[in-house]
């Protein structure tokens, strides 16, 4: 267990052991939600990710990713 302090602005920060693990790096968009009193931060993985992975990949997560990457396209227009 790691402890992180919530900023004036609620913000944390993620341990940088914990980023590693997971793979998250500056820039990457995270899915952050709830179950019952916990808060779930998730990877959201980038196209790039999953190419060539097209049979264990979860419709859910693709559909999300997608989504993110139009956002960001249409934020760079």
């Amino acid at each position: 267990m790691v402890i992180v302090k919530v900023t004036r602005n609620r913000q944390i920060t993620i341990p940088a052991n914990i980023s590693k693990i997971v793979g998250i790096k500056e820039g990457d968009l995270v899915d952050v939600s709830v179950s019952d009193e916990r808060i779930i931060i998730k990877k959201i993985k980038k196209i790039e990710e999953l190419a060539g992975s097209w049979a264990d990949i979860d419709e859910r997560d693709l559909l999300n990713s997608i989504k993110e990457r139009w956002k960001n396209w249409l934020n760079i227009a």
